[in-house]
């Protein structure tokens, strides 16, 4: 068979005007094969150099053979094409499935080939006549929507997240399998409708989730988001959190696509009513202890005052006395008890009125001086100048916070100091000159031996010593006691401490000063939480009632709370949904919260405001949370108007 260089003539390649409109555009290139083993080029239209980067000279001279610029990976199936095309399988022409030539400069270009097949009609050789168009930018971006697509689903698969979308003007309503794996069905046997997921609500959801539906689509949020339960094919109910947001409208404003996922939190959720039922059971058999408790011991401690007035020796008196201050010890902690498990349940009530704080103060030192003095310890009362001397507070849970500070500073020191120390600090004025808004500032130091474990100590029961060598006896009660009455009274409290190096409790109790005797105490109202703007907040804690505890507290100031279990979930959250502040517990397990905030730096999305929460009152471990990217460092126990203050100062500087 002999090659030939010479162009055929029109009758072979067809209409030469033909050819010159496709070898004036930049895109699309003429050609004509010998089909022969390496595809010799027998024609090729003028505009060949722009696309490839080889000269039409250079193909028609057999410098550059086709067949070797075709990708090692297409050439076998452009070749088994090419088979077909000849045996008349597909007509008299193919349209090759896209493949790459190999460039000059060395990158491929996609092209989209279609060819037929003709005798030379002067030595009978076939010939492959044939245009491609270079696609590289249509298949470049088809190849990286591909990538995204696939890389959409495993990550929908690996967070196991159903996925819907709903045309609110036709109703069609597509779900993916996941979504219906979730409540025991096949995708097959899911309608296509949104009666499909609302008729399997939650009678008691129902309203509410389609509220938050419609709320969304009017304009009201700017995006869907509802925890809620749907019904099992079984019968029981799961549990979901449901985000979505309307993707397209049409041309008069109305929502066309509205899409979102669901995640099945039954286990979280589970864990979260679990907590709330032993929390309130616990609190519920300790209240009922504690009066159980009362009634007897008032009967013996009814009786001590009885004998108390007979005729008694000496030696009958002191155990008398022995009688009578253990039933009192007794009877203060079953009081600490229920008042904790009052506070707990929200029941603890205060009986606010104005107080002469000098007089509250010489009742703790006449209580203190003596049995501080007795061991050997100094005992030290400061006041600032700037104290007022009338308050307008709860007195007895003043006094309450005041004895039990000072009874664990007792206990613990043996040698050195005991000191009292109470200043005031004014906040705003209240434009009132009888009364001051302001913080009275208490703190209780010792020289005693010191606290290793400064989270422990809050919890209830629990004591810095364990076991039958601890040198000292309590019910780990007066802590637990103290953390609650702070709260109740919106203050806040911290305790800086090491051990053999003493302990140092500081707290904040905001309140009025009074500077009139005229004053109608029902005028002067408690300190009021500061206004603040919503957010999406984010709450990371490893422990449920922690957990419970911070959102809680967060919803009852109108925030909207996302829960996360681990720094690997909340990284993860983060990843695909914006949020505002984050709340981040210190010690987790796996990945603690420096490293998960490290982890959230990383993230190239808009970084949230992140708050430490630790009972870990050290500097260094200050200093490390705020190097490791943290913006703010909480110490527990916190109460709500500590969190209330950082959000408020977040919205003076975005103001």
């Amino acid at each position: 068979m002999k090659d030939r260089l010479s162009v055929p003539n029109p009758q072979q390649i067809g209409n030469q005007n033909f050819a010159e409109l496709l070898a004036a555009g930049n895109s699309m290139c003429l050609f004509v094969w010998q089909d022969t083993e390496l595809w010799p080029v027998r024609y090729v239209s003028d505009n060949v150099e722009s696309i490839f980067g080889y000269t039409k000279q250079q193909f028609l001279e057999r410098e550059v053979h086709f067949k070797f610029l075709v990708h090692e990976d297409d050439l076998p199936r452009v070749n088994e094409e090419v088979r077909r095309l000849k045996s008349g399988e597909t007509g008299y022409r193919i349209t090759h499935n896209d493949y790459r030539i190999r460039h000059k400069n060395g990158r491929h270009v996609w092209v989209s080939d279609t060819s037929i097949i003709k005798m030379d009609t002067e030595d009978g050789v076939p010939l492959l006549f044939g245009y491609l168009i270079d696609i590289t930018e249509r298949k470049e971006l088809e190849i990286k929507l591909e990538t995204e697509r696939n890389r959409l689903q495993l990550l929908l698969d690996a967070t196991r997240l159903g996925t819907w979308e709903w045309n609110p003007q036709s109703n069609l309503t597509v779900f993916n399998d996941r979504w219906a794996q979730i409540f025991g069905w096949s995708k097959e046997e899911i309608a296509q409708s949104p009666y499909s997921w609302s008729s399997r609500l939650h009678p008691d959801d129902y309203d509410r989730v389609w509220r938050a539906v419609k709320d969304h689509l009017d304009g009201i949020t700017p995006f869907y988001e509802s925890q809620h339960r749907i019904r099992h094919r079984d019968g029981h109910y799961v549990y979901v959190l449901d985000r979505g947001r309307v993707i397209e409208r049409d041309e008069h404003g109305n929502a066309t696509r509205y899409a979102g996922t669901v995640t099945d939190v039954t286990e979280q959720k589970q864990a979260e009513i679990n907590a709330r039922r032993a929390a309130s059971a616990k609190n519920v058999f300790l209240a009922n202890m504690s009066h159980e408790v009362r009634t007897p011991l008032h009967g013996i401690l009814g009786l001590v005052g009885v004998l108390e007035g007979t005729e008694l020796n000496e030696h009958q008196r002191k155990l008398l006395l022995t009688v009578k201050e253990s039933g009192d010890h007794l009877l203060q902690m079953l009081n600490d008890l229920l008042d904790l498990t009052r506070a707990e349940e929200g029941q603890l009530k205060l009986n606010k009125d104005v107080l002469l704080l000098p007089r509250i103060m010489q009742h703790i030192e006449a209580l203190y001086r003596l049995p501080i003095e007795d061991k050997g310890v100094e005992f030290v009362i400061e006041r600032s100048n700037s104290m007022p001397e009338r308050i307008y507070s709860d007195r007895a849970r003043i006094v309450q916070i005041l004895t039990n500070l000072l009874n664990n500073a007792v206990k613990f020191t043996s040698q050195g100091t005991i000191t009292l120390s109470l200043g005031w600090h004014a906040l705003e004025s209240s434009g009132n000159p009888t009364r001051e808004q302001g913080e009275l500032l208490i703190e209780v130091k010792d020289t005693g031996s010191g606290i290793r474990d400064t989270q422990r100590i809050w919890q209830l029961f629990e004591q810095e010593q364990q076991g039958l060598t601890k040198k000292q006896s309590g019910s780990g009660l007066g802590l637990a006691i103290v953390r609650n009455l702070v709260q109740l009274l919106n203050g806040s409290i911290q305790v800086e401490s090491e051990p053999e190096q003493g302990a140092c409790f500081s707290l904040r109790l905001p309140m009025y000063a009074v500077y009139s005797d005229q004053v109608n105490p029902e005028a002067l109202d408690q300190p009021r939480l500061p206004e603040l703007a919503p957010r999406r907040i984010l709450v990371v804690d490893d422990n449920p009632i922690n957990q419970l505890i911070v959102s809680e507290m967060l919803i009852s100031l109108d925030q909207q709370v996302i829960k996360a279990s681990s720094g690997q979930e909340a990284v993860e959250f983060l990843k695909r949904h914006p949020i505002e502040v984050v709340f981040m517990d210190l010690h987790m397990p796996l990945m603690d919260g420096m490293e998960t905030t490290q982890r959230i730096r990383d993230l190239p999305v808009n970084q949230p405001h992140i708050v430490a929460l630790t009972a870990n009152a050290y500097p260094e471990t200050r200093t490390q949370a705020l190097r490791s990217g943290m913006d703010d460092y909480l110490t527990k126990p916190f109460v709500k108007a500590d969190l209330a203050r950082i959000l408020n100062r977040l919205d003076k500087v975005k103001s």
